[in-house]
């Protein structure tokens, strides 16, 4: 009886402790940084799960210390002390199973499956016409990023390197699809390839002869100069140039995008 006080106590603030860890981790963000909603939205799917699993994790950890120290067999001792021995518990059994069914069966309503309806409800932007639409090309090993409703086929900075610009505040569509514009070849033939931004908290993969969409909606004025983050990156292995395979990402206010379009327009003229 003494032994299950006396766990059930370091249990119980070892949860706390942890909940502690997890709240002050969650206040400074789950993500390491995050520029759109989606990644607020995935760093709140973190947080649930890592609330609702510090009593777990601290029973496991809780359970492994205290039997290594309370039940260990000292030098010069043949026997355990204790005289009630047994292999199992069928109610702890019990109680563990339904335990693990219930949080399996939470983690599956919330976040994943309303995770799932947040994204399917987002996106309904593809009705808005307001959206700003990219379209992404992904070769090996180079991103192309073009403009259609600003007239820009290839948007560049001023050494010619690709580099994509977004305004703040505006949901964005991402039309994603995989294949060489420089060579003529059979699209399916190509490689696999990932878009992700790690500051907007998405990734999708870019099969090549399919088409295939992402959505986000940015909430921050950054660049890849304030954060290494704020980059595309590719997340796939697609052959050696493949960690290379980035380009820097620009959030900027409405005014200063339609600036860098003009921009690109003279560019391209």
């Amino acid at each position: 009886m003494l032994d299950l006080v006396g766990f059930t106590i370091f249990w119980v603030l070892g949860s706390l402790l942890l909940e502690w860890v997890f709240h002050v981790l969650v206040q400074h963000g789950v993500y390491y940084y995050a520029a759109t909603t989606q990644a607020v939205d995935g760093e709140h799917a973190v947080a649930f799960i890592l609330y609702v699993l510090a009593p777990v994790i601290a029973f496991v950890v809780v359970m492994l210390i205290y039997n290594f120290i309370r039940f260990r067999i000292r030098a010069g001792e043949t026997r355990l002390r204790s005289p009630h021995q047994f292999r199992s518990n069928k109610l702890f059994i019990g109680i563990w199973v339904l335990i693990s069914i219930g949080l399996n069966l939470l983690f599956f309503v919330h976040p994943s499956a309303s995770a799932l309806e947040q994204m399917f409800n987002s996106e309904q932007a593809r009705l808005n016409r307001q959206d700003i639409e990219v379209d992404v090309v992904a070769r090996q090993w180079q991103w192309f990023f073009s403009y259609p409703q600003y007239g820009i086929a290839n948007a560049q900075d001023a050494n010619g390197n690709s580099t994509l610009y977004l305004p703040v505040n505006r949901n964005i569509k991402f039309v994603l699809r995989s294949y060489d514009p420089f060579h003529t070849y059979d699209p399916y033939i190509g490689v696999i390839h990932g878009f992700w931004i790690p500051a907007f908290g998405l990734k999708q993969d870019i099969i090549p002869g399919e088409t295939r969409y992402m959505y986000v909606h940015t909430n921050k004025v950054t660049s890849y100069d304030v954060n290494p983050m704020v980059r595309v990156q590719c997340a796939e292995v697609c052959g050696p140039g493949h960690p290379y395979m980035e380009a820097p990402v620009h959030v900027v206010s409405g005014p200063d995008f339609l600036t860098w379009v003009n921009q690109q327009k003279k560019m391209e003229s």
